[in-house]
């Protein structure tokens, strides 16, 4: 086989994979890894892309040259990649920037360097028109798919699997990755109606923008659903239909999906409308806000202006910088990863020299769509400007995905194919270092052909990959025996430590294994406890010698495991909440235990400074030890923060009450009851009206008997508490504790 055939064999080999890429990446989900949808999608991209790089390097050695199509992405691309491990050597948790948030692992380095790699492999490999026709046909049946199994989920048929038994399951992992990828794929099937061409025939054009249509309808945001408005409109402005043939045919879509969403927001009198309940009950994803992720994105430039926190550093940005008024959401409680839409989300991790690498990426997106708008004659070139526009659009709205970035580079890829023969803005060049003395005793035939670069090039790239490979079996090990120890944490504790043991060996930088080990070691010893606790028969209770023995080096296990997950990543306020947890569940066995539970809670407060749950749990401790003035200050904090959180009046009227100001008890308590008059038949509403009556008792009678009554947050969620335990584990008294800082009215 000559050069040249070797070559184009390489060739087909790699736009294979990108076929496989294309229809795999969308379907593919596991329930091997500890998140099922985005670590198997990034583990099968990184092998693909591994193989296509290994192909097309030794293309360069077959043919004796480095052979690259250069493009006006690849300057925008390397930027944005050069800003990103620059942020991220300046890191405070560079694992986390390195390999992302687990389970989270989109947008992390790791993630935009196998994307950037598969767009430059895509756009160098894609030779001729037969191909992008493939590619897209793969895009395409991996969305059709994709919207029938979200549909069927959405209407309780599900696959048969324990895990997608979920009326929000989809493939993708979530339904606005989903919808945003039908999106982009949209036009594809409105041109096609309009315009009939060879490449997709009206008929499925007709039935893919049906469903697609449908799926975005049922399922998608209402930024989302704008999206498909605009690439209906976008599509109708390019091309005129015809009256008589192509306009009744796309009404036949169009007409269905608005029917079918209009009926879902219908009331039916007296009888049930599956389709409306179906759109109330709908489990959808939860959005941050615009104006809180501004503030949040704004907050964090301000800190760090040029280059950010760090890549997969949103998480912490938001628990430090998001403002007060969160707390008036119905999703208070929960610490969102990502901002309102990508921009927002790189501003905060990335800085301002990020954005502006991604700006100029954006840019020359739509440079290139606009242009591509002249070529009416060309569908593609049309289609594929139009998917540019949306693309652009949905990271407006929303933030990206691992789906929807790889469907985007790999239309952009199909994009720029188009325009090579068109634009001078997209061209091949080559690049060498001439051998000839190497060549010399050579046949003519050989692989070696006048260039040594290639065999430099493919070389480092083989050592690359075998390291990459390396630590990437032991990583994707660990995390499928965090998924082990998961799965068995309900019925078989020692097969969960066991498993995490072993994933914190491979993976020992890590901070989620840690605190689930520490987490796991508590229980354990916990349940030892609970097994041996002091009762009415033996108030001593069973703790044998070796039981002592045991919850010792569990705890202190624990208490290491903790440590060392703060350790790891100190912005992490649930790593901190966590160990303060553990602390304060051992207190009744481990000297100074509470000491160190209000100082690991207080570095908790500094990571997320206006969360009213971490501030009622400081309370809570202090409660506990009978310091009413602290518990006070501390439940007032938490009623500051979240004025209608009645679980904080409660708590602070009760400390209030033993504090001996009763007066100022009876004004809590009364709050709590005007938070909860919504509901007065509710348990939590009978319990503060009887607890009213009894403190407006004893203000009328002046009794000082004490109650049962006391703080809910003071109650411990453990054995290991109880005065009367026997000491175990003694710790060191703490050097300092901190303590955060009230907060103002």
């Amino acid at each position: 086989m000559n050069r040249s055939a070797l070559a184009n064999l390489l060739n087909s080999v790699i736009n294979t994979i990108l076929i496989l890429v294309a229809f795999v990446t969308p379907l593919l989900f596991l329930p091997f890894t500890t998140e099922f949808f985005e670590a198997p999608k990034l583990i099968f991209l990184s092998i693909a892309v591994g193989l296509m790089l290994i192909l097309w390097v030794l293309s360069w050695v077959v043919q004796g040259k480095v052979l690259i199509t250069r493009t006006p992405l690849d300057i925008p691309f390397l930027l944005l990649l050069v800003v990103m491990i620059v942020s991220t050597f300046f890191s405070e948790v560079k694992f986390v920037s390195i390999l992302g948030n687990f389970p989270r692992l989109h947008g992390s380095v790791v993630s935009w360097v196998l994307y950037i790699l598969l767009y430059f492999a895509a756009v160098s490999n894609i030779k001729d028109d037969r191909q992008v026709r493939n590619l897209l046909y793969a895009l395409l049946s991996s969305a059709l798919a994709v919207s029938i199994v979200s549909v069927l989920s959405y209407f309780n048929y599900y696959l048969p699997l324990a895990f997608t038994k979920s009326p929000n399951f989809t493939p993708t992992g979530n339904s606005a990755s989903t919808t945003a990828l039908l999106v982009l794929l949209l036009p594809i099937t409105i041109i096609s109606i309009i315009r009939p061409n060879k490449f997709l025939p009206s008929s499925i054009g007709i039935v893919l923008a049906l469903v697609f249509g449908l799926t975005i309808g049922l399922l998608g945001s209402l930024t989302i659903q704008l999206g498909a408005i605009l690439a209906l409109v976008l599509g109708l402005l390019v091309y005129k239909p015809d009256l008589k043939t192509t306009l009744p045919a796309l009404l036949i879509p169009v007409v269905v999906t608005i029917l079918a969403v209009a009926v879902s927001f219908m009331p039916m009198g007296n009888r049930p409308n599956p389709l409306m309940d179906k759109r109330v009950n709908y489990p959808r994803e939860i959005q941050l806000p615009f104006s809180t992720s501004w503030k949040i994105s704004a907050s964090a430039f301000r800190d760090n202006p040029f280059i950010g926190t760090g890549p997969s550093t949103y998480l912490y940005n938001f628990t430090r910088y998001k403002p007060v008024e969160f707390n008036s959401t119905p999703y208070w409680t929960a610490r969102f990863d990502s901002a309102f839409n990508e921009y927002l989300q790189i501003l905060g991790t990335l800085g301002i020299l990020g954005l502006l690498a991604f700006l100029l990426f954006s840019l020359n997106i739509l440079n290139l769509a606009f242009s591509g708008f002249k070529q009416r004659s060309d569908i593609l070139a049309v289609t594929l400007s139009i998917s540019s526009i949306l693309f652009i659009l949905l990271l407006l709205v929303h933030t990206s995905s691992l789906v929807l970035i790889v469907a985007m580079l790999l239309l952009l890829a199909a994009f720029m194919h188009v325009n090579k023969y068109k634009s001078q803005k997209v061209e091949e060049f080559t690049i060498g270092i001439k051998a000839q003395k190497l060549t010399e005793n050579f046949n003519t035939n050989t692989i070696v052909a006048g260039d040594i670069l290639p065999l430099i090039i493919f070389a480092l790239l083989i050592i690359g990959l075998f390291y990459s490979a390396w630590n990437g079996v032991n990583l994707v090990r660990a995390d499928m025996l965090h998924r082990q120890a998961l799965n068995a944490a309900s019925t078989r504790g020692l097969d969960t430590y066991n498993s995490l043991v072993e994933a914190e060996k491979l993976a020992p930088l890590n901070d989620l294994y840690r605190i689930d080990l520490a987490q796991t070691n508590f229980a354990l010893a916990n349940s030892i406890a609970v097994s041996k606790a002091p009762n009415e028969a033996s108030p001593g209770g069973y703790l044998t010698d070796q039981d002592k023995v045991n919850i010792r080096t569990l705890l202190s296990q624990a208490i290491q495991e903790g440590r060392a997950a703060v350790t790891l990543n100190p912005r992490n306020a649930a790593n901190w909440e966590v160990l303060g947890s553990i602390y304060r569940n051992i207190s009744g066995v481990a000297e100074n235990a509470l000491q160190f539970s209000l100082d690991s809670y207080g570095r908790a407060v500094a990571n997320d400074p206006l969360n009213p749950l971490l501030r009622l749990s400081v309370g809570g401790v202090y409660y506990s030890v009978r310091n009413y003035d602290l518990a006070v200050r501390f439940f007032t904090d938490t009623v500051n923060l979240k004025p209608d959180y009645a679980n904080g009046w409660y708590n602070l009227s009760v400390a209030l009450r033993d504090k001996g100001d009763l007066q100022s008890a009876q004004a809590a308590a009364e709050r709590v009851l005007s938070i909860l008059q919504t509901n007065t038949e509710s348990a939590d509403y009978q319990t503060a009206a009887k607890y009213l009556e009894d403190l407006k008792s004893r203000i009328a009678t002046g009794s000082a008997q004490s109650s049962q009554v006391t703080a809910p947050a003071a109650a411990g969620e453990g054995a290991l508490q109880g005065d009367n335990l026997p000491n175990v584990l003694d710790l060191p008294e703490p050097d300092n504790i901190a303590t955060p800082p009230a907060v103002k009215r």
